[in-house]
């Protein structure tokens, strides 16, 4: 029997139900390990979807125990507090956040080596969707790997990838994980070189895994003529997604438009008296966080012709693979993998913020063209949907990373 165990984060995020499915299709059993949350929900998703499920609750009492003690003296710990050690609030930070990845991994270890010891006979794949304390976990069974583990593996995004998004620019264990994991999978070509480049690992095999979304109504933006536009964003409302340079950019649009911003969070209060301040004589609606099959009909119910993304740092966003899937072109800053999935045939990239004016020009020639050159929106439009049938297709691409799990190590 073909048995994985999945560390999604949290066992109702979005990223882990649109893989469930794939990963039913592909192994007999499932036995998740996720963040405390809301029980209820993880209850009737287990049921719903047929896997297991297991909170790793972290306690900080276990700090005191001979477990944790073992786990402190580990010559893969010791090296990386000594590396971090120093008299300052910063390196204390850091202990704390190496501690809390040896307290979820004991947590989970628990759970683990129960599975093991009732599956001796099954094969084992162990699996993090996060390049963090679910990829520290499974990578520690590799210096105890049993034979019936077959594999373990990690994805990579952004957030775990790229250290200048931790407030400490800091993630723990990077080379104990890069060297126990069998493969890392990452979701962009950019992730890929940063890693290879940041812990030098140049010539080692990167493989890419793109994620990808659905679009299982096969909704598709209808193209009509028209005097005004709508241009939408969507993403939570913090700093890094730089909304407030996307009302920048628009406070100096000349072109009739209304704006939609679906998401929110903790700066949205402050962010909508931006937008009253900025955009006095624009229309604009925050239409709050909506469930994420509703997305695609409301930019249909809307007629949205344009997405925009500014923030500071992506992997390859999720939303804009949405925005593709039915035909709108986006605009967006080059950064992380962006470049990967826009450019002038699918949309407008932008390299350089420093001008807003500069910047706003080019989106208002863009938009422009929606109006005065449909041949030219059409060809856009076309183009966007076959980037995301040839690369963002979540079916073609989940089928075809649980498929290469399985395989072996050396045809993978």
């Amino acid at each position: 029997m073909d048995k994985i165990i999945v560390f999604p984060g949290s066992a109702d995020g979005v990223f882990f139900l649109n893989e469930i499915d794939y990963i039913n299709k592909n192994f007999d059993e499932i036995i998740v390990i996720t963040y405390p949350g809301d029980k209820e929900r993880f209850d009737f998703l287990s049921r719903d979807k047929g896997f297991k499920y297991f909170i790793a609750d972290i306690n900080l009492r276990n700090i005191f125990t001979i477990k944790f003690i073992k786990w402190f003296f580990c010559k893969s710990t010791l090296r990386e507090i000594s590396k971090n050690l120093s008299f300052s609030a910063k390196s204390i930070k850091k202990i704390g956040y190496i501690f809390l990845y040896g307290l979820f991994y004991l947590a989970s270890k628990r759970i683990i080596d129960n599975e093991l010891e009732k599956s001796k006979d099954d094969d084992i794949y162990l699996y993090s969707f996060w390049l963090t304390r679910g990829a520290y976990t499974v990578s520690m069974y590799n210096t105890i790997k049993s034979n019936n583990i077959k594999k373990i593996i990690s994805r990579a995004h952004g957030y775990d990838l790229y250290e200048n998004r931790n407030i400490l620019n800091y993630l723990p264990f990077r080379n104990f994980i890069n060297g126990n994991l069998d493969e890392i999978h990452f979701i962009s070509k950019h992730g890929a070189e940063y890693h290879a480049n940041k812990y030098n690992l140049i010539g080692s095999d990167r493989k890419i895994s793109r994620l990808g979304t659905f679009n299982n109504e096969n909704h598709v933006k209808n193209i009509v003529e028209k005097d005004r536009l709508c241009i939408a964003s969507c993403s939570s409302v913090s700093s890094i997604k730089r909304l407030d340079l996307i009302i920048d950019i628009l406070s100096k649009i000349e072109i009739p438009f209304k704006w939609i911003h679906i998401g929110d969070g903790d700066l949205m209060t402050e962010i909508k008296e931006y937008a009253d301040k900025k955009l006095c004589n624009k229309e604009f609606e925050f239409l709050g966080k909506l469930k994420n099959e509703k997305i695609l009909s409301t930019y249909i119910k809307y007629d949205v012709d344009f997405f925009i993304n500014m923030s500071d740092s992506e992997g390859v966003p999720v939303s804009i693979m949405e925005a593709l899937s039915i035909g709108i072109p986006v605009i967006a800053r080059a950064v992380g993998g962006i470049p990967e999935i826009i450019d002038a045939n699918t949309g407008l990239l932008i390299e350089n913020i420093n001008d807003i004016s500069y910047v706003s020009n080019q989106v208002n020639k863009e938009l422009d063209n929606r109006l005065v050159n449909s041949d030219h929106y059409l060809r856009k439009h076309t183009e966007c949907i076959n980037k995301w049938v040839n690369e963002y297709n979540a079916v073609e691409n989940y089928n075809a990373f649980f498929y290469k799990m399985k395989s072996k190590l050396n045809d993978s």
